[in-house]
């Protein structure tokens, strides 16, 4: 009994050492480009190599077939059956490896030797127009603050006003996936200078300032000079800037019985910023309206700006 135990033992051990050595090992070496990602997989030997099979699924994930069992091994770790590579799942079933891309529109294939490897380049598709949009930036900057409160009137202020209303699209448009940054969060002092550096520093595609009208009308400035474009052609930005007015205003006209007017105005928070921009005042109403009117003002400067970045898109498209 005991001898046949033993001899067991002895077989068992011996399987699973064949069973290892039949296992291949593959290195996966990984990098990301601007409009591809590269995949190189160091096997031992070429014709490891040259058995794998590599195809695009309609998905846009990559699927590796093999011939034999195998281990993919990166930066140090062995894979599991579902693990991640940086950024990437993956998947490992029994001869196969799925490697989770996305947006991807062909790949190559190249197999090289000493040492033997296999190299995959897969290229991204064109993005589609909801991740262009949510790669569009907008920099919102609520008027005033700190010291300078704007209209002010019993309990209410323009630069609390204009604050929630800044804020309250920054959360909207984040919910898009747009990314939405403010010049002031908080009610403080922020200088002209301070406000600039911050649009020129993050370079958004719209540069939206808030304000209150002193009457019950909606204005919208735009600057007629601009004198810090770098090398942007002036009649490209004044081109948009005039684009973005239109969108804003038929917006408006859409959601409001108010009047709607255009102004070209020397401020320097238009005239210095580099991106375009524009500096909507709000009906002074909005000040002493419920919550429900200030949130349609909201909606309808939200609307404004979705629809002037589908626009952008859509001229970017047509070059």
């Amino acid at each position: 009994m005991i001898k046949k135990t033993v001899i067991f033992i002895i077989f068992f051990i011996l399987s699973t050492a064949f069973a290892q050595e039949d296992t291949h090992k593959i290195v996966l070496k990984y990098g990301k480009h601007q409009d591809f990602y590269r995949f190189v997989l160091v096997c031992e030997k070429p014709e490891i190599t040259y058995s794998i099979n590599v195809n695009l699924l309609n998905d846009g994930k990559i699927k590796l077939s093999f011939t034999a069992p195998f281990d993919i091994e990166f930066e140090g770790k062995i894979l599991s059956q579902q693990d991640k590579i940086k950024d990437l799942k993956i998947f490992k079933n029994e001869g196969s490896f799925i490697i989770g891309t996305s947006n991807i529109s062909k790949i190559k294939v190249s197999r090289y030797e000493s040492p033997s490897r296999l190299v995959i380049d897969a290229f991204l598709g064109e993005p589609s127009e909801e991740e262009k949009i949510k790669s569009a930036s907008i920099l919102i900057d609520p008027g005033h603050g700190g010291q300078d409160s704007g209209i002010k009137e019993k309990n209410s202020s323009e630069k609390e006003l204009v604050l929630y209303i800044s804020k309250e699209i920054a959360s909207r448009l984040a919910q898009k996936g747009i990314k939405a940054f403010l010049t002031r969060a908080t009610d403080e002092d922020i200088s002209l200078k301070k406000r600039l550096k911050i649009q020129n520093a993050l370079k958004p595609a719209l540069f939206l300032s808030v304000h209150l009208s002193s009457r019950d009308f909606f204005v919208i400035y735009t600057s007629a000079k601009k004198i810090n474009i770098s090398k942007d052609d002036p009649s490209k930005i004044f081109l948009k800037e005039d684009s973005l007015v239109q969108t804003f205003v038929k917006k408006i006209k859409e959601k409001f019985s108010e009047p709607v007017y255009t102004e070209k105005l020397p401020a320097t928070l238009l005239k210095e910023a580099s991106a375009p921009a524009l500096m909507i005042e709000v009906p002074k109403r909005a000040l002493f309206s419920d919550k429900s009117y200030v949130n349609k003002v909201v909606d309808v400067l939200v609307q404004g700006t979705l629809e002037n970045f589908k626009i952008k898109l859509q001229k970017t498209n047509d070059e």
